[in-house]
């Protein structure tokens, strides 16, 4: 796959010189750190990008990536959006076409419950009972979500759920004048969200997230697990969901030995984290020069020299 991305780059766009970016440096992460007496600590960091296309964990030491401890879950913001699409179009509405639209729903209302045993709670409790035996949902977990009009407002907002208010929006609204359309929204809430921790909840047969990030640090050395483990930075926007940050801490803590410290902060903007190191990195044209390759580089050493170069 590289070797033909290589040949397309030099041969067929014929570029005189490229940079791929491979994996984040220390210098992508707008991070900081002090400058005196640097530490196996400083040197390790464990990156956790949890975004809209996957999650990928990047262990790195002294700015290098280490390739083989990356791990990658194919879970990201994009799949959760496409789950809920097909939870609320098969309970309620058929909102398979409204990607945009359920992708604010899911940042206005998903959580991450703080436990399995907490999971188990408020699936209980969000569950309508059997037929014939219909019990009213937990208000404190269920919220109607009122979908936007497009003609007086074009974003939705959730409030308390109401059963009385919802059963009379479910009979004849009036065709003229003011009328909501109302999304009720229970275990969704936080069963879309859970495919982080859980994947096999809907059949992907991947490791949850506490678990890859264990299995990036047993292939290695104990020392830099250590480091690693003091020195870990999520950023994602899946990181801004409501108790993402605090069921990940628990859940690593569990996993980790308990002589180990766990460090793990969330970036300032988790969304733009990425991007802003990216476009520091870019305004050091020294930095970016030592990083290019050429064409003429390429024609004289190869791809396999390539691949070397920017692992």
């Amino acid at each position: 796959m590289q070797k033909n991305c290589d040949e397309i780059v030099f041969e067929q766009f014929e570029f005189a010189a490229y940079y791929r970016c491979v994996g984040p440096t220390l210098n992508t992460y707008n991070l900081s750190s002090p400058s005196n007496s640097v530490t196996l600590a400083q040197e390790c960091l464990l990156v956790i990008d949890t975004s809209y296309s996957d999650t990928t964990i990047l262990p790195l030491y002294k700015g290098k990536l280490m390739q083989t401890a990356v791990r990658r879950l194919t879970v990201g913001g994009k799949l959760l959006t496409n789950y809920l699409k097909e939870l609320c179009s098969l309970r309620h509405y058929n909102l398979m076409e409204e990607t945009y639209l359920l992708n604010e729903i899911k940042e206005a209302v998903s959580y991450v419950v703080p436990s399995s045993d907490a999971f188990s709670r408020d699936l209980d409790q969000t569950w309508k009972g059997r037929v014939g035996d219909k019990r009213e949902l937990n208000s404190d977990v269920v919220v109607d979500y009122v979908l936007p009009d497009y003609e007086n407002s074009i974003h939705g907002y959730a409030r308390p759920h109401d059963p009385a208010r919802l059963r009379m929006h479910r009979g004849l609204q009036p065709v003229q004048g003011p009328r909501e359309d109302v999304l009720p929204l229970g275990n969704e809430r936080f069963a879309v969200p859970e495919l982080l921790f859980h994947p096999t909840d809907i059949g992907i047969q991947e490791a949850g997230l506490p678990i890859a990030v264990m299995d990036s640090l047993a292939v290695l050395p104990e020392a830099l697990r250590i480091g690693l483990l003091t020195n870990v930075v999520v950023t994602g926007g899946n990181s801004l969901i409501k108790g993402f940050m605090e069921r990940l801490e628990v859940e690593l803590r569990a996993l980790v030995p308990a002589d180990h410290v766990l460090g793990i902060r969330r970036a300032e903007d988790p969304v733009r984290h990425t991007w802003l190191g990216g476009a520091r990195f870019a305004s050091q044209p020294e930095r970016v020069q030592e990083a290019l390759v050429t064409r003429a580089e390429y024609e004289e050493k190869g791809s396999a020299w390539l691949a070397k170069c920017f692992s």
